[in-house]
């Protein structure tokens, strides 16, 4: 199959998707591939499809209390990226911080998330 069949493919099949499924297969093709589009239509061809309410079920909050959606990818990565900071700094926030803060969730004034 030509490059140019490979992108009309790829171009067809993206136009059914939400736009955080797409953004997650372009962030798992980019960090588990060489970029080749023939990697990037077979990530398409096994990637089952998500509802947007499936895309929604996870998540962080930022600084301003806006939902920010994470994929799955996202959190894994995002999970190991916590992890390793920790194994090279040792430092982290304790389960007494959080607790405050989200005990702290609602109330007036709420405290802010710890970091």
């Amino acid at each position: 199959m030509t490059a140019s069949n490979i992108r009309q493919q790829i171009l067809e099949h993206l136009e059914a998707l939400p736009p955080e499924q797409v953004k997650s297969l372009l962030f798992a093709w980019l960090n588990g591939s060489e970029g080749d589009l023939e990697d990037f239509e077979q990530l398409l061809i096994n990637q089952p499809t998500q509802t947007t309410e499936e895309l929604f079920e996870y998540g962080e909050i930022d600084a301003a209390l806006n939902f920010q959606p994470l994929t799955e990818a996202q959190m894994v990565q995002q999970s190991k990226s916590a992890l390793e900071a920790y194994r090279r700094t040792g430092s982290g926030v304790t389960h007494d911080l959080v607790r405050q803060w989200a005990d702290s969730l609602g109330t007036d004034p709420e405290r802010p998330c710890p970091k």
